[in-house]
């Protein structure tokens, strides 16, 4: 028996194991994708070399709704193009060119979901504590990840993709979330063996970090302080074999660990989609568009 909306929807945990989504939430993501499908297909159908007029040529089999389902079922598990067509009663070529046509559209919509919020202006008679507390973006924490991907067979990019961190070969890519877990920036992503300090002066954020946020990073991002030298900024200490931390030092980090977890629970939200916590088995160009289509998906929840 085939797999079908119509059969996942009369089963809603089903719905959300195979997608990774509500049915609600899937409702809200295809209301979210179909103008920019439309346009997306317009732009496809009108372009100058094609050789057919509009309208002409076969049909898709399926429609938005079910090309949409095939992506995230595709994205949430991760299955080959040739178990997924099986799944679906269609071949692997529809699936890749559903998947290919449908990432573009949802990493628009991931897309439009990023930057930060200008402060409010402070009111008159409005205490400074009052205008805090309606600032969203009190805290920036900043994290990176870097997910496996395929050994390639050229050396230099071979080398550049070795994480001695991972012992393996990765792609990275930095996010920065801020109190509430809400992702305010994504970074470009970069070979592995890129240290997440280097790419967090690579991605430019420092200059898009509101100044009244503070900002935070693990061990990692030891020296920001420097990029961004009008900001507060919180990173945690680093013991030595000369220099052990004090007791209140080990009480601070473990303070700013508890602030910390926010970004990697969001993370670990990513992560669910096994197309970014398996080795990536597609070119690595394609994997920006991958995190940043499960990017939309991760701000519906």
């Amino acid at each position: 028996m085939l797999l079908t909306f119509d059969r996942l929807r009369a089963k809603p945990m089903i719905f959300k194991a195979f997608t990774g989504v509500s049915l609600s939430e899937f409702e809200t993501l295809l209301t979210q994708s179909t103008p920019l499908w439309v346009a997306s297909e317009q732009q496809r159908l009108s372009r100058p070399d094609r050789q057919r007029a509009l309208g002409g040529g076969c049909k898709p089999k399926f429609g938005l709704r079910d090309q949409l389902l095939v992506t995230l079922v595709w994205l949430r598990l991760y299955l080959g193009t040739e178990t997924l067509g099986f799944l679906f009663g269609i071949d692997k070529a529809t699936v890749s060119r559903y998947t290919r046509a449908i990432l573009p559209v949802l990493r628009q919509v991931g897309d439009g979901t990023l930057g930060w919020l200008e402060a409010p202006k402070r009111g008159q008679g409005q205490s400074l504590t009052e205008a805090r507390a309606a600032y969203p973006d009190l805290i920036a924490i900043v994290d990176a990840t870097e997910p496996p991907v395929e050994r390639s067979q050229d050396p230099e990019h071979q080398k550049q993709h070795d994480s001695g961190k991972k012992k393996r070969h990765t792609r990275k890519v930095q996010i920065i979330v801020n109190e509430h877990g809400v992702v305010r920036e994504v970074s470009t992503s970069v070979p592995g063996a890129v240290h997440d300090r280097a790419l967090f002066r690579q991605s430019g954020a420092a200059d898009g970090i509101p100044q009244e946020t503070v900002t935070g990073g693990d061990a990692g991002y030891q020296g920001i302080q420097d990029d961004l030298p009008d900001h507060s900024v919180l990173i945690p200490f680093k013991k030595s074999k000369l220099h052990p931390l004090t007791e209140e030092q080990q009480l601070l980090n473990q303070e700013f660990s508890r602030t910390r977890i926010i970004v990697e629970n969001i993370l670990a939200q990513f992560k669910n989609f096994k197309a970014l916590a398996e080795r990536f088995r597609h070119a690595v160009d394609r994997w920006d568009d991958v995190f940043r289509a499960v990017l939309a998906i991760v701000r519906l929840m």
